[in-house]
């Protein structure tokens, strides 16, 4: 699979973020090297190079976790000022486009 220059400013646009013109290439070849290197492990596991029965995909979240404080709600008036300045939104909630086809 081949990244373009639309892909990278569709990405931007989507994560709401400004990229200059002159990192649109680096960012290309960026994007095209990490989905290189899923290809390599597929192409691998593919050809029996790479095995992966047994292995528990959720083998490292068993890690003991920090500990967590207690929550407490706090009203915060960063609340309402990252809504203000959100592109779309309904009442207290960002309205974002859909990037999922309905099943």
């Amino acid at each position: 699979m081949t990244i373009s220059e639309k892909d990278v400013r569709h990405v931007a646009d989507l994560a709401r973020l400004r990229v200059e013109e002159k990192e649109i290439e680096p960012l290309v070849r960026h994007f095209e090297a990490i989905l290189g290197h899923f290809a390599t492990l597929s192409r691998a596991r593919e050809e029996g190079r790479l095995n992966l029965d047994g292995v528990d995909p959720f083998l490292f979240s068993e890690r003991e976790a920090p500990p967590l404080r207690e929550d407490e709600p706090v009203r915060s008036a960063v609340r309402d000022d990252v809504l203000a300045a959100a592109p779309e939104r309904k009442d207290s909630f960002f309205v974002v486009p859909r990037i999922l086809e309905e099943e």
